[in-house]
């Protein structure tokens, strides 16, 4: 019986640390779009660490949101913690939203992902474009911004699908025991 609980702990620890490897090569490979290509481009980072932070406890969700916000500030050229600050609260309301009132649904995180593209767009339009008084600033908003909210929006189907099968594959366990959680209040 001893045994058989090291064995289970070993192999959960195991599936833990493979299932955080995969994470940070999404995020590794988030981190390389960011920094190629045009400006008109989703910020792939947002909706990987919004789905991260949906399938993992509060604090993981906080680091997550640290690092891919830092890496979001290093690849946009923005002041360093801006999105950082933007990320961490979202990814821990996410994960708090995730384990009380959410379930694991893709119109759930697309919701929840254009709520925080819209706010990070609207932002930073605001103090690094609006607030300076720049001629034709709009336009900025309207060719720029407004669709690389869109963008992020919509690459979070992939995000969506590939870190539930992740979380699910390596024994995150904790999305489980919450739906059963919440069945079981409901048929009470």
């Amino acid at each position: 019986m001893m045994y058989s609980n090291k064995l289970r702990k070993s192999n959960f620890l195991f599936l833990q640390i493979l299932q955080w490897i995969f994470f940070i090569i999404i995020i590794a490979f988030c981190y390389l779009a960011e920094t190629s290509g045009s400006y008109s481009k989703p910020l792939l980072l947002l909706p990987a660490a919004l789905c991260i932070a949906s399938h993992t406890g509060e604090i993981q969700a906080m680091a997550v949101g640290m690092a891919c916000g830092l890496l979001l500030d290093l690849a946009c050229g923005k002041l360093l913690g801006f999105n950082a600050f933007l990320l961490v609260a979202g990814c821990v309301l996410i994960s708090l939203l995730y384990r009380y009132f959410l379930r694991q649904k893709l119109i759930n995180m697309l919701f929840l992902t254009a709520i925080c593209a819209l706010i990070q767009g609207g932002l930073d339009y605001v103090l690094y474009y609006a607030v300076w008084g720049y001629e034709d600033v709009f336009l900025i908003w309207q060719e720029i911004i407004f669709p690389s909210c869109l963008m992020t929006t919509a690459s979070s189907v992939i995000f969506y699908f590939l870190i539930k099968k992740i979380a699910e594959s390596c024994g995150s366990h904790r999305i489980n025991q919450l739906e059963k959680m919440r069945i079981s209040d409901y048929q009470d």
